[in-house]
């Protein structure tokens, strides 16, 4: 409507003396008009074509079973055996759950819960990329296609950091101090019943290391809340699938029901 406005305006202004002359105005805005349809069509064609790029790196698989409550592998093949930890504990607890696998790897290192990526950096040195702007927003999409607004978000991610190798951390996104003392207490406690070895380590209560500060500022921890994003060390996960997946069966259903109910 304005370029229109634009061009009207301009053939006001240039009163042409002579038919000749006004067809000439008219032919250069029909072109140009032609031309400017064109370019967006193009632009869109090749947004359509980054997109489909884009989310043809991974894929993702989710799981309805009618629950208030979400489990999430976002790193799926790059986390080792988060993607089968979840979907095993997802098959025990029937919560709703979403697997993104091989979207991040070291040749495409997609963050999926953030419109970033990058790979062995510090948050702040993540690269905002259309193509994880796309795989963000279907990770999103999925997560509300099957829970809009879940009673609790739980993120299983892995890490290979040898300092963080003797515990679990978790850090929290909307849970208060005493609300992570009784979730620590819960979950030590479902700990104690596996083989585990690793000890909890909760954000606001003990020291943890990963913070999930990126995706708190500007991923999936600063839309969906109450949520609380797990680390487990590498060994845990390649070792011990089988007791992480009993520790979580374990432990997610009570804190569901003592302090999400």
């Amino acid at each position: 409507r304005y370029l229109s406005y634009y061009w009207k305006k301009m053939l006001i202004v240039a009163q042409p003396r002579s038919r000749l002359s006004r067809f000439i105005v008219l032919l250069i805005v029909t072109l140009w008009s032609l031309f400017f349809i064109v370019e967006v069509g193009a632009d869109s064609n090749n947004l359509v074509a980054v997109r489909e790029e884009a989310l043809s790196l991974g894929q993702f698989s989710s799981q309805d079973n009618n629950s208030h409550y979400i489990i999430t592998a976002p790193h799926g093949g790059f986390d080792l055996m988060t993607e089968v930890i979840v979907r095993e504990v997802c098959d025990i607890i029937l919560w709703n759950c979403l697997i993104a696998q091989d979207f991040r790897s070291k040749s495409h290192p997609l963050n999926v819960t953030r419109p970033t990526e990058k790979y062995g950096v510090s948050s702040n040195n993540e690269v905002w990329t259309e193509r994880a702007l796309y795989v963000y927003d279907e990770y999103l999409s999925q997560i509300y296609l099957i829970n809009k607004a879940p009673k609790l978000y739980i993120e299983i991610h892995g890490n290979s950091r040898n300092k963080s190798k003797n515990r679990i951390e978790i850090a929290t996104v909307g849970i208060n101090n005493d609300q992570a003392r009784r979730i620590k207490l819960i979950l030590q406690n479902a700990l104690s019943s596996t083989k585990l070895t690793q000890s909890i380590a909760i954000e606001n209560i003990d020291y943890i290391y990963y913070h999930a500060t990126s995706s708190k500022e500007q991923g999936s921890l600063s839309k969906i809340k109450p949520a609380l994003h797990f680390e487990f060390p590498k060994s845990s996960r390649t070792i011990s699938k089988d007791e992480v997946v009993a520790f979580l069966s374990l432990a997610l259903p009570k804190l569901a029901l003592e302090l999400f109910p």
